[in-house]
C-alpha cells in the first residue's frame, strides 16, 4: 500500500457547503430530509427531526415542526428570537478561533502536541483509499473501546466512504506512522460553521497522543480558510469527564445555545427518566417551557 493518496496537512482546504449543497449530499447517501420554511431538516431518529445545519439558528417562524408526522424535534433560534427558547443546546465550541493557535492549549496538551508530532505523521487524505484499505480495523478498535455506537459492516463501511463528496467538501485527516493507520478526523463545513464529525483512533495509538494532534490540525485547517469563524466539537457529553477535560484542554469551551425543543410528553417522560444524559443534550439546562402544540 502506498499513501500517494495523502497530502501535506498545511495544504489542506475546506470549502463549506451551501444548507442546500449539504441537503443534496444527505440525500445522496440516502438520508431523510426534509424542506421547511426555506430550511432543510433531517430525521435524526425515527420521527425526531433537526435541522442538517445545527448552527443554524432559525428565527422563530422557521422554528416548528417540518412534518405532523413528527414526536419532536430541536432546533437553535436565532439571536433576535432567543427570547422564544424553551431549551438549550449544549456544544463543545472554540471560540476565537481566528487566532487559535499552539498557545491556545494548555500547558499540558502543548506537551502531547509535541510528543504527537515526534511519532505521528499528520497527512491529508485526498482521497478514502487509505481508509478504505485500513479505516475498518481502527474503527473496529476504537468503537470496541468506546461503545461509541454499533460496529457497522465492512461493507456498510465502504459504502459511506464511497458517499463522500468531494476532498473540498468534507475533510478528512489522518494520522500515520509509516504506511500504518493510527487514527483519523473528519468533518465539514455550512456557511461559516464547520463540524467535526468522527475522531477515530485505534486504541493501540492512544498512547502516540494521536488525538491531540488529529484535532488541532483540523482546527488550523478551518482559521486558514479564512471563510469559517465557528468550530464545533459535539455536544457536551457531560457523562464523560476526561473526553470533557481534553476538549477544554484543548481550548474547547462548554456553550449553551439557545434551542427551541418539543417533544411528545410520555416519550420525554421516558428519555428523561432512560437516559438523563441524551435528554441533557435534547434540552440543555435552561428551564424547560412547555411549548405549544
Amino acid at each position: 500500500m502506498s499513501l500517494q493518496q495523502t497530502a501535506d496537512v498545511s495544504a489542506a482546504v475546506l470549502t463549506s457547503m451551501t444548507e442546500e449543497e449539504c441537503a443534496n449530499w444527505y440525500l445522496q447517501r440516502g438520508i431523510h430530509v426534509i424542506c421547511h420554511r426555506d430550511r432543510y431538516w433531517k430525521e435524526t431518529v425515527r420521527g425526531f427531526y433537526q435541522p442538517l445545519h445545527w448552527l443554524a439558528r432559525l428565527s422563530a417562524q422557521q422554528a416548528n415542526s417540518p412534518t405532523p408526522l413528527s414526536w419532536g424535534f430541536q432546533t437553535t433560534l436565532s439571536e433576535v428570537d432567543a427570547t422564544a427558547a424553551n431549551a438549550s443546546m449544549p456544544i463543545h465550541w472554540l471560540p476565537n478561533l481566528e487566532n487559535y493557535d499552539f498557545h491556545s492549549l494548555t500547558s499540558n496538551r502543548r506537551n502531547h502536541l509535541r510528543k504527537c508530532y515526534k511519532r505521528v505523521n499528520i497527512v491529508h487524505l485526498d482521497k478514502p483509499r487509505l481508509l478504505q484499505q485500513q479505516g475498518y480495523e481502527v474503527l473496529m478498535s476504537a468503537l470496541k473501546r468506546t461503545a461509541y455506537r454499533q460496529i457497522p459492516s465492512k461493507k456498510d463501511y465502504l459504502k459511506g466512504l464511497a458517499d463522500y463528496p468531494t476532498p473540498e467538501r468534507r475533510l478528512i485527516l489522518a494520522g500515520v506512522n509509516g504506511e500504518q493507520l493510527l487514527g483519523y478526523i473528519t468533518g465539514y463545513a455550512v456557511n461559516s460553521i464547520a463540524y467535526i464529525d468522527e475522531v477515530i483512533i485505534a486504541t493501540e495509538a492512544l498512547c502516540t497522543n494521536i488525538g491531540t494532534g488529529l484535532l488541532f490540525e483540523f482546527a488550523q485547517v478551518c482559521r486558514r480558510s479564512g471563510l469559517i469563524r465557528e468550530l464545533v466539537n459535539g455536544l457536551h457529553s457531560r457523562e464523560d469527564e476526561n473526553l470533557c477535560v481534553f476538549k477544554e484542554g484543548m481550548g474547547f469551551q462548554i456553550k449553551h445555545i439557545p434551542a427551541k425543543v418539543q417533544i411528545n410528553p410520555i416519550v420525554e417522560q421516558f428519555i428523561q427518566w432512560r437516559y438523563p444524559h441524551k435528554y441533557y443534550r435534547l434540552v440543555g439546562c435552561q428551564l424547560r417551557r412547555r411549548s405549544p402544540s
